[in-house]
């Protein structure tokens, strides 16, 4: 889930109940490593094969462009391991692409009771400007909820004859009752199931916290879950500090959306232009990646993305890509002992819908280790693939102190932060003693980056609940800014899971 930081916004901030980490135990196995782009689904690795060439890392594609890298080039020969598979896709785009197809957006706003006052308003003009930045032939709708739904614009296409009629439409919105932020969502699916193969998207906003229809966050991810399935991923605006950031955050993770904390709601045009004008630079929907471990090998785990088993394959939802936009999939294996000069990992495909043809694409290639006898010859870890790790334990320690301070737990939360901080100063200092080359200083920015969040994040939780100060005795201030500083910890924790 990517999560956007708006200039002159405080940021967002969702409250994990547990990290984001999944496990299971396919079989895998031993052989060779090598690169392609047929369109094919990816074999996987034949046993007994040597490895050709560089086996520990691939490049491959052109729209999206596929890295895969493991975390050792080299494992001893006589004894099971460990390492990290990592893939890294970005949006890049062919030079002079035709334009992206007509998308369909969906705006689904809250109007209960809590919406009063600008809040509502904003949101309105929010819509309108979102509308405004769509394309002719876009098409768009537009939802209202509170215990019910309100159908405001059925979906239709965007055209000069239509986009004041739907402003007046928008302008129309009245405020209602309680919250029932779980039919707004189904409502605003079901006006996207029209799309047609577009690149489909809904914008929900909400101040408040579910008081009717699904309350929970299993509810809510299975939900999203089913959004994603039908090809629709869902962007979430938290208004203020008294929405539940751990329903639309999780119902923005699992569909590989977005999600925005807005504390001040004038800036709410920004994020919904953002968004709509996001649309107009896609260039991939649909993407997936699937793994396919060779004989022996198992997977331990998969940090921080939901996946499906297909038999003996592992399959990653990505979503769509815009140009520029990179996600990445981090996933822990064992290797068995294994025998002659190599064993090969996993074989890898990344498939997509070109959002500009409509056509199906995809790109592979496979990733192998050698083997070695002397244990001393086995290679360091890789540093991109650190960096990427240390990001997960990073943003893992972030939720977890934010799950600590929101339970009153303020000095706690502070020594998560720091211990986390030690640690990642530690690989920082050991990073700077390892010459440079182009892994090294990614890492360094990584950990850089992670330092700094970490940094602000005590910060916050110091000023909003100094040491010391008794329990129950925080100001009307203090507990406000606790709040800003739960979401503006997600905020920096949120990119740091892609």
């Amino acid at each position: 889930m990517k999560t956007i930081t708006l200039i002159g916004l405080s940021t967002a901030a969702m409250l994990l109940t547990s990290a984001t980490v999944w496990s299971l135990t396919p079989p895998g196995g031993s052989a060779a490593a090598s690169q392609r782009s047929e369109a094919s689904p990816p074999d996987a690795p034949e046993a007994g094969t040597a490895a050709a060439g560089p086996a520990a890392s691939f490049t491959s594609g052109s729209t999206l462009v596929l890295d895969g890298r493991l975390g050792h080039g080299r494992l001893a020969v006589d004894a099971p391991g460990e390492t990290y598979l990592m893939l890294e896709v970005r949006g890049e785009g062919a030079p002079g692409a035709s334009p992206a197809a007509p998308a369909s957006l969906s705006l689904v706003i809250d109007r209960s009771g809590s919406m009063r006052g600008t809040r509502l308003q904003n949101a309105k003009n929010a819509a309108i400007a979102a509308v405004d930045r769509l394309r002719d032939g876009d098409t768009v709708s537009v939802l209202t909820f509170d215990t019910r739904t309100q159908l405001v614009v059925p979906a239709q296409p965007i055209g000069p004859g239509s986009r004041e009629r739907i402003a007046s439409s928008i302008r129309a919105i009245e405020l209602g009752g309680d919250t029932c932020i779980s039919c707004g969502i189904e409502d605003g699916l079901r006006q996207l199931d029209g799309s047609g193969g577009r690149l489909a998207r809904m914008i929900l906003l909400s101040d408040g916290e579910a008081t009717a229809g699904v309350r929970d966050v299993p509810g809510f991810r299975s939900i999203a879950q089913r959004a994603r399935d039908r090809g629709a991923s869902i962007t979430t605006v938290g208004v203020d500090v008294e929405y539940d950031e751990r329903i639309l955050a999780a119902v923005a993770e699992e569909s590989n959306g977005r999600h925005y904390f807005v504390e001040n709601d004038a800036a709410l045009s920004r994020v919904f232009e953002d968004e709509a004008h996001d649309l107009g630079i896609s260039i991939a929907s649909a993407a997936e990646a699937t793994i396919v471990l060779g004989p022996g090998v198992e997977l331990e785990q998969v940090l921080d993305r939901s996946f499906r088993r297909s038999g003996s394959s592992i399959v990653v939802p990505l979503g769509s890509f815009s140009k520029g936009e990179t996600k990445t999939v981090l996933a822990k294996v064992l290797v068995p002992a294994g025998k002659g000069a190599s064993m090969a990992i996993a074989a890898v495909e990344l498939g997509w819908r070109d959002t500009a043809s409509g056509a199906t694409a995809s790109c592979a290639g496979k990733l192998a280790v050698d083997l070695v006898a002397d244990a001393a010859k086995v290679s360091a870890f890789d540093p991109l693939v650190e960096g990427r790790l240390a990001r997960s334990e990073t943003a893992t320690a972030l939720a977890l102190a934010n799950e600590l301070f929101t339970r009153g737990q303020a000095g706690e939360a502070r020594a998560q932060l720091d211990a986390q901080r030690q640690r990642v100063a530690r690989l920082a200092a050991a990073s700077a003693a390892q010459p440079s080359d182009a892994a090294a200083r990614g890492q360094k920015e990584q950990l850089d980056a992670q330092l700094d969040a970490l940094r602000a994040a005590d910060e916050a939780f110091t000023a909003a609940a100094p040491p010391g100060q008794p329990p129950g005795s925080r100001t009307a201030q203090q507990i406000r800014s606790g709040k800003v500083a739960v979401r503006s910890s997600q905020q920096r924790f949120a990119p740091m899971r892609l």
